[in-house]
């Protein structure tokens, strides 16, 4: 199929730019290539610019990361998710880390994963849309799998956008999309924030470390400078929270790079029986899940630029 040379006209109807002088300092400043007076390729516009949102779904895709380690990402994730789903929304989960702990804990082993979509140094792809699992009414799952654990060297530019890519297709069947980063830095961490509109960081806090934070926020913040200036930043989520200890100052120093959530996750031993049980939080016990609901209402808001 050829690919589609758009104009300035078209491309302000399409693309999220306020402005003509707006968008001719981004394509100059990017080095996009020009095809003819004013024209440009629409699959090259698609790596530099966000579509407006459209009367159909057009999904919000939120990257719940932090590189520290046990601070509930997937968790946090996965009811978020969840809570999503059960408030009506169309929602797509997807995980986003080599240990497949999503996908191990509701699916099992998968034949083909994640990486199958991704193309990656020159593979054949499957289409997204064709491993696409249902866990509950209104929530699918994108899995993964330990091949995820190759994808760690780029060997070409695009390289770094290659989940984005991958996505495009079903962005416009759901209203959210949750990504489940890995806790680390690196190439699977930056195809995430790339492919991403927002970024959710648990921090669990027990175990908080300010320097962790300062790292992810330099990486973001890299992201943006270089390959998507839209990203934002939703906010931090207080996770595993115990009232009981004492944690003055916790959220003034975590505002120092993040928003800090209103909704907080309390330690609750629901959480790691339903995942020992194989069920969804709701399923398992309601009540526990009414956390996570009105985490998804603050998420929605905040998604939405209605609070910051």
């Amino acid at each position: 199929m050829k690919a589609r040379v758009l104009e300035i006209r078209e491309i302000l109807s399409v693309y999220a730019v306020s402005s003509e002088e707006e968008f001719r300092q981004k394509a100059e400043a990017w080095n996009i290539p020009v095809q003819g007076k004013g024209k440009y390729k629409e699959e090259i516009l698609d790596k530099y610019f966000r579509r407006k949102r459209k009367s159909g779904y057009e999904s919000i895709v939120i990257a719940v990361s932090n590189q520290k380690g046990g601070e509930g990402k997937t968790t946090v994730s996965i009811c978020l998710a969840e809570a999503l789903a059960k408030s009506g929304k169309k929602v797509l989960l997807i995980d986003w880390d080599a240990q497949a702990n999503i996908t191990q804990l509701y699916v099992g082993q998968v034949e083909k994963s994640v990486f199958h979509s991704l193309g990656y140094r020159g593979d054949s792809t499957i289409p997204i849309s064709e491993i696409v699992l249902n866990l509950a009414p209104g929530l699918d799952l994108i899995p993964s799998s330990i091949h995820l654990a190759n994808f760690t060297t780029p060997y070409e530019r695009d390289d770094f956008e290659l989940l984005r890519d991958a996505l495009l297709p079903v962005r416009s069947s759901y209203e959210y999309v949750i990504i489940d980063c890995p806790p680390s830095l690196g190439l699977i961490l930056e195809n995430a924030l790339i492919a991403a509109d927002l970024v959710l960081v648990p921090i669990q806090t027990r175990a908080f470390s300010v320097q962790g934070l300062k790292d992810l926020h330099g990486t973001i913040e890299k992201i943006r400078k270089k390959a998507n200036p839209d990203l934002g930043l939703l906010g931090a989520v207080l996770n595993q929270y115990e009232d009981s200890r004492a944690l003055s100052g916790l959220a003034d120093a975590i505002r120092k790079y993040f928003p800090v959530f209103d909704s907080v996750v309390y330690r609750r031993e629901a959480i790691p029986q339903s995942q020992a049980k194989r069920k969804l939080l709701s399923e398992y016990d309601p009540k526990a899940m009414q956390m996570f609901s009105a985490l998804a209402e603050e998420v929605i808001r905040r998604a939405n630029g209605q609070e910051s």
